[in-house]
């Protein structure tokens, strides 16, 4: 006995409907992993917490590293601490937010002299001293 349909599929939709079906998921995934990208600038240690920094809409990073020669880098290039008021200024129309890296062993006079830099321009600051803590076995 021989089936026969009752409906015949013509055309490049059966064919292209695979296609289009993998060309949503990548998009999907692309959409989705957009939030997980690396951040680029100065590698900083930053002590564990519990709790995380919410997201702000393209803030301003000032990175403090540790050590000796406890060094402040803004836009990827260090600067000297009294250089730091005058160039956040001059960054005041693109971003009212400002992030403060600051290394595990940064000294924290520094931090606190740029955190005042930062407040005295009337910036929102917040302190991203910390990273994700690791969840217990």
């Amino acid at each position: 006995m021989r089936l026969v349909r009752a409906f015949r599929l013509r055309g490049a939709v059966p064919v292209f409907a695979g296609t289009i079906t993998v060309v949503l998921l990548l998009v999907f995934f692309i959409l989705l992993s957009t939030s997980f990208l690396m951040q680029p600038g100065i590698a900083v240690t930053l002590p564990t917490s519990r709790f995380l920094l919410p997201a702000m809409q393209d803030p301003l990073v000032v990175s403090v590293t540790g050590g000796p020669g406890a060094t402040v880098y803004f836009e990827d290039r260090a600067v000297e601490p009294a250089q730091l008021g005058a160039r956040l200024e001059a960054r005041r129309a693109s971003s009212r937010h400002v992030v403060i890296k600051a290394d595990t062993d940064a000294p924290l006079s520094l931090v606190a002299q740029v955190t005042d830099m930062a407040l005295e321009g009337g910036f929102s600051v917040a302190l991203a001293a910390t990273r994700p803590a690791a969840p217990p076995p």
